[in-house]
């Protein structure tokens, strides 16, 4: 009996460490952190959105982002594609035609959105 309950606890935090390394995959957070922490601040306006139907920690919803980003200190506009784990509150903040806060990494032109995930 106590095997079983030893294997079961396991298995149990397994799919749970799992789940961790599945969504740090899913939502990019080593290029996020490393961008929101060294990229440069700019605005980008969102062009389009689409849901991707994939859900975070059951709370957040992957988004499909289109963004013209504007001009930064050492990085010309562009328009790029990225998607971000976006809470159904701030949805609305997201829209199109909506101005948002950014970072840019001038090197790469990676993309994160300038706002904390909770």
């Amino acid at each position: 009996m106590t095997k079983v309950l030893i294997i079961s606890v396991l298995a149990v935090v397994a799919v749970f460490v799992l789940q961790r390394v599945i969504v740090r995959l899913a939502t990019k957070a080593k290029m996020t952190e490393r961008v929101r922490a060294e990229g440069n601040p700019t605005t980008a306006v969102v062009l389009d959105t689409y849901d991707t139907g994939t859900r975070v920690n059951t709370i957040y919803i992957m988004v499909r982002l289109t963004l013209r980003i504007e001009e930064a200190a050492g990085v010309p506009g562009f328009e790029t594609t990225t998607v971000v784990p976006i809470s159904p509150v701030k949805l609305p903040d997201f829209a199109i035609g909506h101005t948002i806060k950014v970072r840019v990494d001038p090197a790469t032109k990676d993309v994160a959105t300038d706002q904390p995930v909770r």
